[in-house]
Formats: C-alpha cells, sequence, structure tokens
C-alpha cells in the first residue's frame, strides 16, 4: 500500500518546481521555452499563439497554486483508489 497523503505532497513538490523552472526560463529564454513547445505538437503551428506578454507576479503564484493543488488532488485521489482496489 502507498501512502496517498505523502505522494501526493512529493509529487506536488516535483510540481512546483517545475512551475518555477518553467517561470525561470520563460523570462530568461522565451523562444527556448517556445521552441520545446513547438516540438511537443508536431503538426500545430504555434507561431500566432507567441506573445510579447510577460506575466505578474500575482499570475505565476495563481498558476503555481493551482498546479499545484490540481497535482496533490489527482494523486491523493489516484493513490486512494489504487489502495482500495489493489485490496
Amino acid at each position: 500500500m502507498l501512502n496517498a497523503k505523502a505522494f501526493a505532497n512529493a509529487a506536488s513538490a516535483v510540481m512546483g518546481i517545475w512551475v518555477v523552472v518553467c517561470a525561470l526560463v520563460s523570462y530568461i529564454a522565451p523562444d527556448l521555452l517556445f521552441t520545446i513547445a513547438q516540438s511537443w505538437m508536431h503538426t500545430i503551428n504555434l507561431e500566432v499563439a507567441k506573445t510579447t506578454f510577460s506575466p505578474n507576479l500575482g499570475l505565476l503564484l495563481l498558476g503555481l497554486v493551482s498546479a499545484t493543488g490540481l497535482t496533490w488532488i489527482t494523486t491523493y485521489g489516484t493513490i486512494s483508489l489504487y489502495n482500495k482496489w489493489v485490496r
């Protein structure tokens, strides 16, 4: 059995780190971030979605809280169901 709370905490911490790294890269090397995103969307042209908008601190914090919160809820729910069904 997996500890759902500990696993959700760990997954949320990793997601929080990714959000911070992504935000830093968007400020330091936005073209790199765009190139990476474009490489994931093989047949979609993201050029029209490219923007010069830089998010403010409030939006970055909202993204951090919402991404880590949803990660925690999803991971906790997944592990709880796994533990229930593995019995």
